[in-house]
């Protein structure tokens, strides 16, 4: 018997849900039919999936064998991209809400990466905008501030809490620089 790791509603359709577990499977429910469907998704255990707030196709899953998986839910047979930032197991993702192309993921690597997934699939990978790794223990959990962009919240099982904010040239690219006339 399977252990489950993580359930999450579809944040657009109030008749999906899916979970992960142990046995590398993303289960997608549908309550209308009352079926279910199930993909293999990671080579070892899916610990956590996120639906994407702003795209009803799009979620990410986070797996010990320290990749997190970004899928499209029309195809959920193999991912869009597998994210490999992160030295050992990710145990959370979380799309920030205020960027739909922003999706943040934490692993016992002691750090909280920031990626920026803009464009298509074809465009190439996604890129590591920042990668948090003040933490001095296992991070426990972490959440984007819903009402400030570019804020986070992180903890860690020595007890600290961190809430730190990306400096505007980190995320700012080039076509956004101030041009100043004299």
């Amino acid at each position: 018997m399977s252990l489950v790791e993580d359930v999450s509603w579809h944040l657009q359709n109030e008749n999906l849900f899916s979970s992960v577990g142990d046995d590398c499977k993303l289960m997608l429910w549908d309550l209308r039919t009352n079926k279910f469907q199930h993909f293999v998704v990671h080579e070892r255990e899916v610990n956590y999936l996120f639906f994407n707030p702003f795209n009803e196709h799009i979620l990410a899953t986070a797996s010990p064998d320290s990749t997190v998986g970004l899928f499209d839910m029309r195809n959920l047979s193999s991912p869009m991209h597998a994210l490999g930032n992160h030295m050992e197991e990710v145990f959370q993702v979380e799309w920030d809400p205020n960027h739909e192309t922003v999706l943040s993921s934490a692993a016992d690597d002691r750090r909280v990466g920031d990626e920026q997934l803009e464009g298509e699939v074809e465009d190439g990978p996604p890129e590591l905008i920042f990668s948090h790794g003040s933490h001095k223990a296992k991070i426990s959990d972490f959440s984007w501030n819903n009402n400030e962009p570019w804020f986070i919240s992180s903890v860690a099982e020595d007890n600290t809490l961190q809430v730190w904010q990306m400096a505007d040239s980190i995320y700012c690219g080039e076509d956004d620089n101030l041009i100043i006339d004299f």
